[in-house]
């Protein structure tokens, strides 16, 4: 009977809303670290064609070698991702579950405006990041959606071709402003799950939270921003 309980809590354990809503937090900072490292590396289209072209290259073909096999380590990473990202997804996915059917409870605890808007937006632009996901892998990673550029242009070439059009700038503005709304958001419901805000920290974590998302955005609009204005040519 007692071995019967133990593995019951143990399965409670790893069902609570608590532990739900941590897994959503860990893969939400690892994406968000993710993000900060990618969008750095997008601003080497500064620094020239060969400089991005080969920083490209070393991502797709010589990082951690020879730990890795050339060209394994960015099917690991992928795999990486792919992994936080069905956590994140299935968190998010139970715990707005959850908080559906705690509405409908007599008992429920009314939200804040700013509590409330918050969830709606952090809905919202997961949709929308989900899309921007799946158009950058078919737009740059597989080439199946091309715009301007063809399969064999170079990493540069591409990224050059591609916001030349200041249409396709304004649809990668909406995207990445969104995805930063959610980071923005995201961070902040992080420290929370994880239970690091407290009277002391809650504005410094607000203020951090809000610079992380708006930092992720001006690093990734500055390249196409330079770009469609010209600055950025091949």
């Amino acid at each position: 009977m007692a071995t019967t309980n133990v593995a019951t809590k143990k399965r409670r354990a790893w069902t609570t809303s608590v532990f739900v809503k941590q897994l959503m937090a860990v893969s939400g900072i690892v994406f968000v670290l993710f993000l900060l490292f990618h969008s750095y590396g997008n601003l080497k289209m500064f620094l020239g064609q060969e400089a991005y072209d080969s920083y490209a290259h070393w991502l797709h073909h010589e990082a951690l070698y020879p730990i890795f096999p050339h060209g394994a380590f960015i099917w690991v990473f992928r795999a990486a991702m792919l992994l936080m990202l069905v956590i994140h997804v299935a968190a998010a996915a139970i715990t707005w579950h959850r908080s559906a059917r705690a509405r409908r409870s007599r008992y429920v605890v009314k939200k804040n405006a700013a509590d409330a808007y918050a969830a709606r937006t952090m809905r919202v632009t997961a949709v929308v990041l989900l899309g921007l996901i799946l158009f950058h892998i078919l737009h740059f990673t597989t080439g199946t959606v091309q715009t301007g550029f063809v399969h064999d242009n170079t990493p540069y070439e591409r990224m050059v071709l591609s916001f030349q059009n200041p249409i396709w700038v304004l649809v990668y503005l909406v995207f990445v402003a969104a995805a930063c709304l959610h980071v923005a958001h995201g961070f902040w419901s992080a420290f929370q799950s994880l239970g690091w805000v407290r009277a002391g920290t809650r504005k410094p974590l607000e203020i951090l939270s809000g610079l992380i998302g708006g930092i992720i955005f001006l690093m990734f609009m500055l390249p196409p921003v330079a770009i469609v204005l010209g600055f950025i040519t091949i």
